[in-house]
């Protein structure tokens, strides 16, 4: 079965990762903890990193966390290190075919050729007015613009014809054609009047997003298996290679819907390469999309059996899997502080984070993942890392809003520079994660759900107890005041010395979006 993560591109991107990293670029003293993460952790917080430099980052940093989540670039000798010095470490690999990178293209020609453009999810194209041969560099279309004017093709649109992709460089409306430049990554072929020719859809850097939903047309490309989707040739053709090294595998790209590509990624969708304009708003599309990524579960689920299945973005498919990751939360892609209603929609709801993490396939592996940067990588998958800047501090606020969020449920926690790498961009580990390097899982267990304890600005203040202490988290916009029903110690801590004083308190000071762990003697 497929793993096609570097599907995300993430080999076109030029990390810069430090061979030796300190933890949080803490004093030396702060490093050398004692090795108690080594024995089994039984109680909370339990941490997760996904994406480390497997290559680069020291063993002695990675064998701490409870799982970790790699891609098919990394390095299988230091994989077989972990299950000997950490053996109750879980181990996953990245299962994605919701997109191709331009590097499959390059490197698995032999498959990728055999893939038509009714494959790719696409924006709604137009056909060829007159036959186009290998080497003509204008193109005669239909129409280069649809009936009320909005356009079909913009400068630099990567546009799929056939097998062919092209580039677009002028738009002509007075002729309708285009100037392209001829085999832009998939090479430059004939084709026929009234082909179809419309733009890619990209969400990640030099990637395409193929077509999961069940719209996506059956074409027979002649390898002996008939008339097939996208979904059934890529979980054909594409293995998961040692199989035994993986405790389960994460589904990137698992949404319950795909419009929401509009408008920053695409002008339009067209999911049955069509041509024709969208009459419901993509309510039959994102039907479709769900269905698609939900056959595609079952599917993985029946092949991988035994193995765990988690998938990334949603929360929807939780009784398919044993858990989902939440990437960015809390959090969003433009660096603006979400609202409560933000945070209570992916936290407190069906297919909320809290749900999701008690509920479906056990165990369950359930991940909040909250990012110190929330920026993409740029057109050329060029990232600017904050970890390598020499004055680089954590954003210790945003690490225990996260953190206390995760605690609400019963999942794990990552706190990680961003998506353009994950953890391969600088691991960061905080006094909040091991009682300032005194013991994992030092809270214990929950001793019940999450419960609202006062309301504040735009929501309500959240509170869960542990054995061993208890968690307060603020998601709303104002600063409160927490008086708690007795006396509690503040982790001591040398990371953020003016918060983690260790000091006895009967109250807490909270600013919005922050969180505290509070301790029992």
């Amino acid at each position: 079965m497929a793993t096609l993560r570097k599907v995300l591109s993430l080999l076109t991107i030029t990390f810069s990762v430090t061979t030796m990293i300190l933890f949080c670029r803490c004093d030396k003293d702060d490093v050398n903890r004692p090795d108690n993460h080594l024995s089994e952790v039984t109680g909370y917080p339990k941490l997760a990193m996904w994406w480390p430099d497997t290559w680069e980052q020291p063993l002695s940093e990675l064998e701490r966390y409870d799982w970790i989540g790699f891609g098919q670039w990394d390095n299988l000798a230091i994989i077989t290190k972990l299950k000997k010095t950490n053996p109750e470490q879980k181990h996953f690999m990245d299962y994605s075919i919701t997109e191709t990178s331009w590097d499959d293209w390059r490197e698995n020609a032999t498959v990728m050729k055999m893939i038509p453009s009714q494959w790719f999810l696409t924006q709604r194209g137009t056909l060829l007015k007159k036959s186009l041969d290998m080497n003509q560099t204008i193109v005669f279309v239909e129409a280069v613009a649809d009936e009320l004017g909005n356009p079909l093709f913009e400068i630099d649109d990567t546009i799929t014809c056939e097998n062919e992709t092209m580039k677009v460089i002028a738009i002509d409306s007075n002729s309708n054609s285009l100037t392209v430049k001829r085999g832009f990554v998939r090479p430059a072929a004939s084709h026929p009047i009234g082909a179809r020719i419309a733009a890619h859809i990209t969400f990640w850097p030099k990637t395409w997003v193929m077509n999961m939903s069940t719209l996506c047309p059956k074409v027979d490309i002649g390898d002996g298996n008939g008339e097939q989707n996208w979904i059934d040739f890529a979980t054909r053709y594409f293995n998961v290679k040692n199989e035994n090294l993986w405790d389960g595998y994460i589904v990137d790209r698992i949404e319950n819907e795909q419009s929401w590509l509009i408008p920053e990624y695409c002008r339009s969708i067209d999911p049955d390469c069509s041509n024709k304009k969208n009459n419901d708003d993509y309510a039959a599309f994102n039907a479709a999309w769900y269905q698609g990524c939900a056959d595609l579960l079952e599917y993985l689920r029946s092949e991988f059996s035994g193995k765990a299945l988690i998938s990334n973005t949603s929360g929807a498919y939780y009784q398919l899997l044993n858990g989902a990751i939440y990437e960015s939360f809390p959090g969003n892609w433009t660096n603006e502080p979400e609202t409560y209603q933000d945070w209570a929609e992916r936290c407190l709801g069906e297919y909320g984070y809290i749900n999701v993490s008690q509920s479906g396939h056990v165990p369950n592996y359930t991940l909040v993942e909250t990012y110190e940067d929330e920026d993409m990588p740029d057109d050329e998958g060029s990232y600017d890392n904050p970890y390598d800047n020499p004055g680089f501090i954590p954003n210790y606020r945003r690490m225990r809003y996260g953190l206390t969020t995760a605690l609400l449920g019963n999942g794990y926690f990552s706190y990680e520079i961003g998506t353009a790498g994950h953890g391969s961009l600088g691991l960061m580990w905080f006094d909040e994660y091991d009682n300032a390097g005194n013991e994992r899982g030092y809270l214990g267990q929950p001793l019940a759900n999450a419960f609202e304890i006062m309301q504040a600005g735009d929501g309500y203040v959240w509170q869960r107890n542990y054995e061993n202490g208890i968690v307060i988290c603020n998601p709303s916009n104002a600063e409160v005041t927490v008086k708690l029903n007795n006396d509690y110690n503040l982790i001591k801590g040398k990371q953020v010395p003016e918060i983690n004083t260790g000091k006895k308190v009967n109250q807490v000071r909270l600013k919005p979006r922050d969180g505290r762990i509070l301790l029992r003697k």
